[in-house]
């Protein structure tokens, strides 16, 4: 399993591999090393058979990538507390 991942500072995807015999998966981001203003990211699962399949996917099979805007927490409590949210 891997998660391919950019971001707007990086438009080409990166490969995060994920270890086959792993229980759970976590992958940390830093946006002190790697600041940006958004992330978008997907996954990939390759099978015993050698197949690959990547998710998620939209309604007619195609990979929909997860887009994410990235905000500073402390302006993001700071407005959400003043009512801007």
């Amino acid at each position: 399993m891997s998660l391919f991942y950019r971001t707007d500072s990086q438009p080409r995807y990166r490969e995060v591999p994920f270890s086959k015999t792993a229980d759970r998966f976590s992958f940390r981001y830093d946006p002190l090393a790697n600041p940006a203003n958004y992330i978008t990211y997907f996954f990939t699962v390759e099978l015993i058979n050698g197949s690959v399949l990547a998710t998620p996917i939209d309604s007619s099979g195609l990979l929909k990538p997860v887009t994410m805007n990235l905000v500073d927490p402390m302006k993001y409590f700071k407005e959400r507390a003043e009512g801007k949210f």
